[in-house]
């Protein structure tokens, strides 16, 4: 469509103060349901009843900042009929955005190539940066394990060398999925403010090139594993 073209020559998006603003990036099914058609650009065909996805690519985003965007509740809302992909992003600062409960996906992050700092600060309703695909249900995770599969899936953020986690008050980590991430390039991590936060990702989190982590009580040595290095801070 008309509207997917100009989305590809988006290079920034910096969005502030606008008080009703609730998705910054709305799919086309939720249009449609809207507009009361049911039919064409929903990605649902009623005559073979079989959904489509339709692939966003945003080959030129670069930047994205939001700020005080009060009822801001999706960024994103990909979804089984809307898939998202970012290949260039490199740079993403979200404050004041309290209804917003997460950044991306798991199934986004494949796409995140380029990013290289992310910085996210008083949003009272972030829970995780990188949330499970809902469309990814508990009952096809059983199934995995039942078929004796064990090997995990891991996330990479190749170029990610900054995050910023500041003032998150339900922040209760980066991800609660069972993924595993790689972080080869993260060199700082800040958290600050974050009182809920029990643990970075639930599965295994690779970061090489990390040496401290920075508090709002100081800076403490990393370590090897950054899951026991944050359970040990939230010690002392």
């Amino acid at each position: 469509s008309s509207e997917l073209l100009q989305l590809q020559k988006l290079e920034k998006i910096n969005v502030r103060w606008c008080k009703r603003v609730e998705e910054v990036f709305e799919t086309a099914l939720e249009a449609a349901g809207r507009n009361g058609n049911s039919g064409s650009g929903s990605g649902f065909d009623e005559s073979s009843q079989i959904t489509t996805t339709t692939l966003v690519n945003l080959p030129n985003l670069r930047e994205m900042k939001l700020q005080h965007l009060y009822t801001l509740r999706y960024i994103w809302k990909s979804n089984q009929w809307t898939a998202f992909e970012f290949p260039n992003l490199t740079r993403v600062d979200i404050s004041f955005c309290n209804r917003l409960e997460h950044v991306f996906t798991s199934s986004m992050v494949g796409s995140l190539l380029q990013l290289q700092e992310l910085d996210i600060s008083w949003c009272n309703h972030m829970e995780e940066v990188i949330v499970k695909d809902a469309d990814v249900s508990v009952e096809e995770d059983k199934e995995r394990e039942s078929d004796g599969k064990t090997n995990k899936e891991i996330l990479v953020l190749p170029r990610l060398k900054s995050l910023i986690l500041r003032g998150l008050p339900c922040l209760k980590g980066f991800s609660l999925g069972k993924e595993d991430f790689s972080f080869p390039l993260l060199d700082t991590l800040k958290f600050k403010y974050c009182p809920a936060i029990t643990t970075f990702t639930k599965g295994n989190s690779a970061t090489p090139q990390l040496k401290e982590i920075e508090t709002r009580f100081g800076s403490f040595y990393a370590g090897e594993d950054i899951n026991s290095s944050i359970i040990k801070i939230k010690q002392q």
